[in-house]
């Protein structure tokens, strides 16, 4: 009778770890649907422009989510363990700058056999949620981009920051999101006036 009570008890004791644990689901995120007003980023008439796939940091080409905390040691980037994009962020850019780009002419992707007036080539440098503290946290966007063709060469640095509403991975999410359609915005108004200056320098060549 002993023997029974003292199986039972250590069976008790330790059925927390006979059960599956409830862990907490995965969730996967990425920028969401585009909206009809962020699809028309730019009128690109007749000019074609090929947007190459965005480059990152070798730790930074995966799903991973990855966050800083500023308040203890923003050198230290960590990632959700149950929180990833469906694809690296750099793939998710690329996909945002393509579909902003195509305004009113056309977009093509690498490898289409066809002359192209403009290329984009940019690498990514930073694509962090920061905690400034325990409850606030921002999305912070940093992106090197190269434009050339059609008698244009032109290289700038683009830095876009979104405060997160929440104070977690879904709060990054929204907040990233964010910066990824501001930095597409501002892609697509430079590439627009780079092309205007170029017309313009060219036509006062021709001028005797």
């Amino acid at each position: 009778m002993r023997r029974l009570l003292l199986m039972a008890v250590l069976f008790a004791s330790s059925g927390c770890s006979l059960l599956p644990s409830r862990q907490p689901a995965k969730a996967d995120f990425d920028f969401g649907p585009l909206t009809a007003q962020g699809a028309y980023a730019a009128n690109f008439s007749e000019a074609d422009i090929v947007v190459h796939e965005i480059k990152a940091p070798p730790f930074m080409d995966n799903s991973s989510m990855y966050y800083r905390l500023a308040y203890r040691n923003a050198a230290n980037p960590m990632s959700y363990a149950q929180s990833e994009w469906v694809m690296s962020p750099a793939a998710l850019l690329t996909q945002r700058l393509r579909a902003r780009l195509a305004g009113g002419g056309e977009v093509r992707r690498v490898g289409v056999h066809a002359p192209a007036l403009y290329a984009l080539r940019s690498e990514l440098v930073e694509f962090d949620q920061i905690f400034d503290d325990p409850s606030r946290s921002r999305g912070v966007l940093r992106l090197r981009a190269t434009l050339e063709g059609d008698g244009v060469w032109m290289q700038r640095s683009f830095a876009v920051e979104k405060a997160a509403p929440t104070a977690d991975a879904a709060g990054g999410v929204s907040a990233l999101t964010q910066c990824s359609d501001e930095l597409a915005s501002l892609i697509s108004e430079w590439v627009v006036a780079s092309r205007l200056r170029s017309r313009e320098a060219a036509s006062a060549r021709r001028e005797p």
